[in-house]
């Protein structure tokens, strides 16, 4: 067996353990969480209200150019090179009306990348909100899986894509997390005379 193979049976076991608890009011859930997902539509939304508020401004354009890269990426590069079809609905899909997957590709998400890089770059602008800004996001990957258009691996590649697309647009972390006051190199009580 190939690493391949493996690594398909392992995503096959794992799709079926992430979608064998399901119930009418998670499908709704689920299918609304997909929807705001959808383009990166929360964070945009977000982003062009944040455009109204000047001190916000810069955050928003860069929320924005993260969305462009995460989706530019995980859509028009990898999903047209891997080339991998979608997950095939079990017999529960069909009777529980869920929606159709997209014709495209699977892998990587498209929704987690954007929707993971959006939420970093949230998170950046507006750093309260971290907390609702990640669980939007992780119900957006999730809601993924759930409907059966992606499977798990194809979320997790497209939260990739989207930290990568984040950290470059952003620069890497918060400038607050490394930037340090030096001590001051002379000792206390000496004069320095110009």
């Amino acid at each position: 067996m190939s690493v391949m193979d493996a690594l398909r049976g392992m995503d096959d076991l794992l799709m079926r353990a992430l979608t064998s608890w399901h119930t009418g009011w998670l499908d709704v859930l689920m299918i609304w969480m997909s929807r705001i997902g959808e383009g990166g539509g929360l964070w945009i939304a977000l982003s062009v209200l944040a455009l109204f508020v000047p001190r916000h401004r810069a955050a928003a354009w860069r929320v924005l150019l993260t969305l462009f890269v995460a989706a530019v990426l995980a859509d028009a590069v990898l999903k047209p090179l891997i080339g991998r079809a979608r997950p095939q609905p079990d017999e529960t899909v069909v009777t529980r009306a869920l929606p159709h997957a997209p014709a495209s590709f699977s892998f990587p998400s498209g929704h987690a990348a954007t929707t993971i890089g959006g939420a970093i770059a949230v998170c950046r602008m507006w750093p309260q909100g971290r907390a609702a800004w990640w669980l939007a996001a992780l119900l957006i990957a999730w809601s993924r899986v759930y409907l059966w258009h992606h499977f798990p691996l194809d979320v997790l590649s497209g939260a990739l894509v989207g930290v990568a697309a984040a950290f470059w647009v952003l620069g890497g972390r918060p400038r607050s997390t490394y930037s340090r006051t030096l001590p001051d190199p002379l000792p206390s009580g000496v004069i320095v005379r110009p």
